[in-house]
């Protein structure tokens, strides 16, 4: 394996192990004035981020979870009065999920957070270097995302035909 890539790849893990370690979600619900675990806080920010609806399995899909993993959460998100079901204009059948104005007040206050973290953590970094990893990680997501989709739809395929 290429040395570079193993040490990228460890900084990396390094950044999510201590975002995970800080429970920075915690912080962002607090902030909010609300109770937030890790998926919640996903969800909203996710739908503040998409400006639109989304069906369970969108929400699922960008979040790379399972789709049951994501009903759960916004069933504890409605009970919260943080997300609302909405009638899905392209199938009246279906439904969307969409923010309550206090579900959209939280899910800003989680961006605020975050980007603050992160505006402190590359305080006094060149300009050159904040676009330089901007570019990258936005590289780094699309590629990640569509290999990881690729192989989810595999493993769910090869799930299906073991049935």
């Amino acid at each position: 394996m290429d040395r570079d890539l193993a040490s990228a790849v460890a900084a990396f893990r390094g950044v999510v192990a201590m975002l995970k370690r800080a429970k920075t979600y915690e912080t962002m619900g607090l902030a909010a004035g609300v109770r937030l675990d890790q998926p919640e806080s996903q969800v909203l920010v996710h739908l503040v981020d998409s400006g639109e609806p989304r069906r369970i399995g969108a929400i699922a899909q960008a979040l790379q979870v399972e789709s049951p993993h994501v009903t759960r959460t916004v069933t504890k998100l409605e009970r919260q009065g943080l997300v609302e079901r909405v009638r899905d204009p392209d199938d009246g059948r279906a439904w969307r999920i969409w923010l309550t104005p206090h579900g959209t007040e939280v899910a800003q206050v989680c961006n605020r957070i975050n980007l603050e973290l992160f505006e402190s953590a590359m305080a006094g970094w060149p300009q050159e270097d904040r676009d330089g990893l901007t570019r990258l990680l936005g590289k780094l997501s699309a590629g990640m995302g569509a290999l990881l989709a690729e192989r989810l739809d595999r493993h769910n395929t090869a799930s299906r035909n073991m049935t």
